[in-house]
């Protein structure tokens, strides 16, 4: 009975979406309109085939779950990397653990002025895929809370 149980609580942590891998984002390299939303990305690009147009992040993403992640730390606003293969925020937690941040065009304004200071973050985590930086893990941040 005990190890039917173990074996019932370790097939559910790992087929749960916990455990799911980040879903993937990749630049449309369709066509896209020439509007801007308020995360200034275009409202609609074509995608790959298995992939969807996510207006938030301007990326044609996997389908799979999403996962949710909640983060504590240092928001540094205006980055620069090489091929501009940033989104210019990044939130580094107090274990060390660094997230690039997808922000309405609104709060990048309002963070550009609050660098340094600490924020709670709530977004759906992905992985970004470039040529410079090849992997990037990024949360597409829908709610931020300033920590005091």
């Amino acid at each position: 009975m005990k190890n039917i149980l173990l074996a019932s609580f370790c097939t559910l942590m790992l087929c749960s979406s916990a455990w799911a891998s980040p879903r993937t984002g990749v630049h449309p390299e369709g066509i896209c309109t020439s509007d801007f939303n308020l995360w200034g990305h275009s409202s609609q690009c074509s995608c790959d085939e298995g992939r969807g147009y996510d207006q938030r992040a301007g990326l044609c993403l996997d389908s799979g779950d999403s996962e949710e992640i909640t983060i504590s730390g240092a928001i540094a606003a205006g980055l620069a990397a090489i091929g501009g293969e940033t989104t210019g925020f990044e939130i580094t937690s107090k274990e060390g653990d660094t997230y690039e941040l997808i922000l309405k065009v609104a709060d990048q304004e309002k963070l550009s002025t609050l660098d340094k200071m600490w924020f709670e973050v709530t977004g759906e985590l992905v992985v970004i895929k470039g040529v410079e930086r090849k992997e990037r893990t990024a949360i597409i941040a829908e709610k931020l809370g300033v920590l005091e």
